[in-house]
């Protein structure tokens, strides 16, 4: 235990270092909100009204923390705790996580790439960690359409139209239904063929994801089919996903009511979207931003093999009795 509160220490210290040396602003952001993130690959923890409102506890600080950007916060990081249900816990999953989210302004998603580089060369440093990868820089880039082609021998080009999506999930014995989206056959590949694939000994970004996985990330000016999203591994493991983030007031409605009905469709908890957040979204200056999960963070760093080896209080310990 003090070996956990040991490490964990020193790595989220070692973070505020890092940004405040680089001139950004530590902030602090509701946990406790009206409008959460409707995003249908996410679901959300309710909790008792507040003021007569429902109330919900945040997948994470991004809405609040775009208000302060649209407010002239300049660049700025939080260390926080975030919330996501899952009707099951897995080895790479709490339902009660520590994130970290940074946005720097007059940026785009490749200087939040350099950003992360930067930050885990600092990290390394320490000789707490177990590192079982190199941190040379540049890291490896690739992005998602090559993947596709390596690894799955997929043209993403072609996949990218949902007929099509089908005849080649078909041709390589997935499911698929008459309900199937394209985000799920997309998945079915991704997590199948992909994913369990990428090198394990370095670390890798994939970015320019397809529009319809877009999220919050502007979309490609010279290509619009992809988004200017990347996500970013270390020893095999998703650590943080971060974009070019969108400034559109209306394409971020627009793509938040689609959420919405994407959760009405999945049967999944239903709200309204945080239209004080659209009005933000207008009045952000050009900026890039990413969440980056600090437990899968620490087990990267520490060689861990589960969430649970790195948390004091995992949720199966705490609701097991």
């Amino acid at each position: 235990m003090r070996k956990i509160l040991k490490i964990r220490e020193q790595i989220i210290d070692a973070v505020r270092q890092f940004f405040k040396s680089q001139g950004f602003i530590e902030v602090e952001t509701p946990l406790l909100v009206p409008y959460p993130d409707p995003s249908p690959f996410n679901e959300v923890f309710e909790v008792s009204p507040v003021l007569g409102k429902r109330a919900f506890l945040t997948p994470s600080p991004e809405f609040f923390m775009k208000k302060l950007l649209a407010s002239g916060s300049g660049s700025i990081f939080q260390i926080c705790k975030a919330f996501r249900d899952s009707p099951e816990l897995s080895p790479l999953h709490n339902p009660e996580f520590t994130i970290l989210e940074w946005y720097r302004i007059n940026a785009d998603y490749k200087d939040i790439m350099v950003d992360c580089e930067k930050l885990i060369s600092f990290l390394s440093k320490f000789k707490i960690l177990n590192l079982k990868f190199k941190i040379d820089t540049p890291w490896l880039r690739l992005s998602i359409k090559e993947s596709f082609q390596k690894y799955a021998g997929v043209d993403l080009d072609e996949f990218l139209d949902f007929k099509k999506a089908q005849e080649i999930c078909r041709e390589k014995g997935y499911q698929v239904s008459e309900n199937s989206t394209w985000e799920q056959l997309y998945h079915q590949i991704f997590l199948n063929e992909i994913e369990p694939n990428l090198p394990k000994d370095k670390p890798l970004i994939l970015y320019d994801y397809p529009a319809p996985l877009a999220a919050l990330a502007r979309l490609k000016p010279t290509d619009p089919r992809y988004a200017e999203r990347f996500e970013f591994y270390l020893a095999g493991l998703e650590i943080g996903n971060g974009y070019s983030e969108l400034t559109d007031g209306k394409e971020q409605e627009k793509r938040l009511k689609q959420d919405v009905e994407a959760r009405k469709s999945l049967g999944m908890r239903l709200f309204d979207y945080d239209k004080d957040f659209v009005a933000a979204v207008k009045n952000l200056p050009p900026c890039g931003g990413i969440a980056v999960g600090v437990d899968r963070l620490i087990m990267a760093l520490t060689g861990a093999k589960t969430i649970d080896e790195v948390l004091p209080f995992p949720a199966k310990k705490i609701f097991s009795s």
